[in-house]
């Protein structure tokens, strides 16, 4: 492998992570004070379960590498949605009070980076195009 194979191959496990840990969270501090989050939102309450789900489920798939390219479209899908439902109002960086946009556009800069990297030789998908 090359240098730009296992930088890849890092931050794909990173940002795997973080989805996973997100997912994770999510249920232990009681997914019931993400359900309400999402209906104060506007949203139906049951997409509070379908990302926390995908967040979970989706981040130990790009861990291991597989369905990446897909995963990182919902994950894509998912930050854009988060952008425009929970923190456009706060601005790219922030209002003083509360953080803005910029993690959200740089998670949805990396999944879309996923969308469209080369298949890491450290990956399932690549181990399946064999």
């Amino acid at each position: 492998m090359n240098k730009q194979q296992w930088v890849s191959l890092l931050v794909r496990v990173v940002f795997g992570f973080m989805f996973f840990y997100h997912g994770v969270v999510k249920f232990q501090a009681g997914i019931e004070y993400t359900v309400g989050y999402f209906e104060s939102l506007g949203l139906v309450a049951g997409l509070a379960y379908v990302v926390a789900i995908i967040e979970l489920v989706g981040g130990l798939l790009l861990i291991l590498g597989l369905g990446t390219r897909i995963i990182g479209a919902v994950f894509a899908v998912i930050m854009i949605g988060a952008i425009f439902t929970a923190k456009l109002s706060y601005g790219l960086f922030g209002d003083g009070t509360y953080a803005g946009y910029e993690l959200e556009v740089v998670y949805v800069a990396l999944a879309i980076y996923f969308m469209f990297a080369d298949r890491s030789p450290l990956s399932i998908d690549s181990k399946l195009a064999n």
